[in-house]
């Protein structure tokens, strides 16, 4: 039966059959005069745990703590026990996981407060906690100072065995990265700091290494404050610095390097990429000295280049560019380890729009055919997908190319042409209609020429709406009415824009800000006598619409203020 429930530790029991399944274990066992021991239910509560059943992991250890003040200490729960109970509850992941491994472990304490000694948490016991309250933070507000608590408590032990090491620190780092904000920023930097101390007072156990290092980048890194790139390139000019006067387990990794630019590139600072770039190169100079572990790979490369597309510098897509260039020309000689992505091309073709140079379009469109070209003859794995060309859409409306709804056609008839060959990964999306919808809209020239770039959109439109397993969302309507107001005269135009307004109407997504955007352009007494109302159109609010017309939104509240009187432009 254990063998069973083994094999069947993954499978669709629930917690109750589970229960089930080893209470028949027990009856089995007494038929046969094989009595469960401490051995038996350990082994089952590991099959629970491995199974991602810490309530019946839990079940199982207060049933052998009962037995056993019955008498029957033969099931009397060990440190093993507990352990296994509390890892069951650390890989969980459940919003609670945090606060139910500190449950255990304050009974493993009441129990060797009153004398059994055998049960005292260790530092197994405390870094599995620890580990729970890592899967519980983002859920759980007060994770971080639970864990905290636990440091502190093993940092005041007299026992050696219970000392916090590098690990525990480690783990203490991981829940404040979780947490995120200044104070997990301002944590990390601190406990960073607490390994160097406590080493330094001679506990061994809490050398500080590159990972506990590592970690704390990461943390600062995704912290969200302002100054985080700052702060994680002062921590890793710390490990330098330790490490070049001898300190060799504090050597920089690659994983330092990425992170830090990946800080960099979160922040958007103008100088954001000459600095990536010039980590980069130092990684770079560290293995021609013969460093190991610090080899530029495709993250580095990559995690550059966004940090060039963050910049908005005006030299952001020559500088990605060469970047690429570099990751191509050292995978073609046989490095593999800095092959380009779709996700390396995707950002050197954002950093070419963000630069704003007057031929970001045709530099994005280069690299796309470049793509096209490179997956048919030498790397299979950087053919576009339906971002790249979602990119390049965006990169026309960005442009100031005047005719911006041809060269949005060209784009995606060729998009479509790909997928309709039997390429799967450029399969059109709702976002590629937004997009195209959006470039369209901004095209220049006389009114006929804007008709024809309205024309073009509709068509589009309509293709959409013929599509079973595609429906407009959000940013769909708000970009068609933009091509109206953009393209259309509401006088002239007024057959288009009963086209327009039927569709809208009829696809019940009217909410408020399609609403401003459809009472901005159309004239005040065409609207009235739509909703068929007497009143101002804009003393009403898009709770005064017709329900058919706001169906499939959620619209807010109205206020007290807004019941009485719509917002006026």
């Amino acid at each position: 039966l254990m063998e069973h429930l083994v094999k069947k530790e993954r499978s669709g029991y629930d917690n109750e059959s589970f229960s089930n399944r080893i209470v028949q274990f027990e009856g089995h066992g007494n038929s046969y005069n094989c009595k469960p021991d401490i051995f038996t239910y350990n082994t089952l509560i590991s099959i629970a745990a491995n199974a991602g059943r810490p309530e019946v992991a839990e079940e199982t250890l207060e049933k052998m703590a009962k037995k056993s003040a019955a008498g029957d200490f033969s099931v009397k729960p060990d440190k093993t026990t507990f352990n296994t109970v509390i890892s069951a509850w650390a890989r969980s992941k459940t919003h609670s996981s945090g606060d139910k491994a500190a449950g255990v472990i304050h009974l493993m304490q009441k129990m060797a407060d009153e004398g059994d000694e055998s049960v005292r948490p260790d530092r197994i016991s405390l870094t599995s906690v620890m580990n729970s309250l890592i899967s519980s933070a983002k859920r759980s507000r007060n994770a971080p100072l639970q864990a905290e608590d636990i440091i502190q408590r093993m940092e005041q032990s007299k026992d050696s065995h219970l000392q916090p090491d590098t690990v525990t620190y480690t783990s203490l780092i991981k829940c404040w990265g979780q947490k995120g904000g200044l104070k997990a920023a301002e944590r990390a930097e601190k406990i960073i700091d607490t390994l160097h101390k406590r080493y330094d007072d001679g506990y061994i156990e809490c050398k500080p290494d590159s990972y506990a290092y590592n970690v704390a980048l990461d943390t600062i890194a995704k912290s969200g404050v302002g100054d985080a790139a700052e702060r994680a390139e002062a921590v890793l000019n710390r490990m330098k610095n330790l490490f070049n006067s001898g300190k060799t387990d504090l050597a920089p990794t690659t994983e330092s390097f990425a992170t830090v630019m990946n800080a960099l590139a979160r922040s958007g600072n103008p100088e954001s990429g000459v600095k990536a770039e010039e980590l980069l190169q130092t990684m770079h100079n560290l293995q021609n000295e013969g460093i190991s572990n610090v080899e530029p790979n495709t993250i580095a490369y990559t995690t550059c280049i966004m940090a060039w597309r963050n910049s908005g510098h005006k030299d952001a897509g020559k500088r990605a560019s060469f970047l690429l260039k570099k990751m191509e020309e050292y995978y073609d000689e046989g490095l593999h380890d800095l092959r380009p992505n779709v996700i390396t091309y995707t950002n050197v073709m954002e950093a070419w729009i963000s630069s704003g140079q007057h031929d970001s379009f045709e530099r994005v469109k280069a690299i796309l055919d470049h793509m096209i070209h490179r997956s048919k003859t030498v790397d299979s794995e950087c053919a576009p997908t339906t971002i790249c060309f979602n990119v390049a859409l965006k990169a026309i409306r960005l442009s100031s190319e005047p005719i911006k709804d041809q060269k949005a056609q060209i784009l995606f008839d060729r998009m479509k042409e790909m997928h309709e060959s039997g390429d799967v990964k450029v399969k059109p999306s709702i976002q590629t209609y937004n997009a195209f919808f959006s470039a369209c809209a901004l095209t220049e020239g006389s009114p006929e020429r804007r008709r024809a770039a309205f024309s073009i959109a509709i068509k589009a439109l309509l293709e959409l709406q013929k599509k079973s397993n595609m429906h407009a969302d959000s940013y769909t309507w708000p970009a068609v009415w933009k091509l109206c107001e953009n393209l259309l005269d509401a006088e002239k135009d007024i057959s288009w824009i009963n086209r327009v307004f039927e569709y809208t109407v009829k696809s019940g997504a009217i909410n408020e800000l399609l609403f401003n955007n459809i009472r901005r352009f159309l004239p005040k007494e065409y609207l009235k006598k739509k909703i068929k109302t007497e009143k101002d159109v804009y003393d009403l609010t898009v709770h005064d619409l017709p329900s058919e017309w706001t169906r499939n939104v959620t619209l807010g509240k109205q206020s007290k203020k807004n019941q009485k009187k719509g917002r006026r432009k």
